[in-house]
């Protein structure tokens, strides 16, 4: 039987392989504090129970969207139905149903885990913005960087989603938008607020970048993956896609930076364009 900490850490390597870009098993342990070898475990364990866990030209692993979710609640619930009635003596109906109720138990108790964890960290922030202190984002993952680290900041305030935490970052000086979800956890210090006054709630864009005094205007084509990829990483950026004739997806928007534009048309050879 896994104990807690284990199921959370199955359910947390799933959601770190759904989202882009694929990850190294480097950063896939460090981001679930396991060592390689662990890791290496963890993914074996997904695909004994039916994930088809990828690896791209790069050795980086991700997860296919189109696994997991490949039929909703609805669904399952007809194909059960639809099995049960016409095929009673069938010795692979025992086998399907048992995979398909596990599929909607895996789903709910995935979320539940997730939706707990993300409501942590909410709560530990509120907390740290009215006590006014500093507080540790232990774990973080930067896309940018693709790197994890701790990140001593300020909280200033949230995006009206609650996607992002606006903080004055320490080290560097500067306001930030770090993503909620590639937070490991939240250790609030004894220390109070040393830097109010450069505290500022920024602008930023579908792909969480400040305002840098520079605007670029994007095209992007994505393949039907690449979309979802993106959507999953970046739900802002579903109000400017538009499907194509061709089954392709258009990407129209201004952003702050092409950091990000650049990471994902590389993460995704041959499924991103810039046009």
């Amino acid at each position: 039987m896994f104990n807690q900490n284990r199921i959370y850490r199955v359910f947390r390597l799933i959601n770190l392989l759904k989202s882009s870009p694929s990850k190294s098993i480097k950063r896939l342990a460090e981001s679930m504090d396991v060592s390689e070898r662990s890791l290496y475990r963890y993914i074996d364990l997904l695909a004994e129970v039916g994930f088809d866990v990828q690896k791209d030209s790069f050795n980086r692993y991700y997860l296919k969207h189109d696994n997991i979710e490949s039929f909703t609640k609805e669904e399952a619930e007809l194909i059960n139905q639809s099995i049960t009635s016409n095929h009673k003596t069938n010795p692979l109906i025992r086998s399907i149903r048992a995979k398909l109720e596990s599929l909607g138990e895996l789903n709910a108790a995935s979320n539940e885990i997730v939706a707990s964890h993300y409501s942590k960290i909410i709560s530990r922030i509120k907390e740290a913005l009215e006590a006014k202190c500093q507080v540790l984002l232990v774990k973080y993952q930067s896309a940018s960087t693709e790197s994890v680290t701790d990140r001593l900041v300020e909280p200033v305030g949230f995006t009206t989603n609650f996607q992002y935490l606006c903080a004055y970052e320490v080290e560097s000086k500067r306001n930030k938008y770090f993503k909620l979800d590639r937070i490991g956890s939240i250790e609030i210090l004894s220390e109070m607020v040393k830097f109010q006054e450069e505290h500022e709630l920024l602008d930023h864009d579908v792909f969480g970048f400040n305002e840098s005094g520079e605007r670029f205007y994007i095209k992007l084509k994505l393949s039907m993956r690449a979309m979802l990829f993106l959507v999953d990483d970046y739900p802002a950026a579903s109000e400017f896609l538009s499907e194509q004739e061709d089954g392709s997806w258009l990407l129209e928007v201004e952003v702050n930076s092409m950091e990000p534009v650049n990471r994902i048309v590389r993460s995704m050879p041959g499924e991103v364009m810039i046009i």
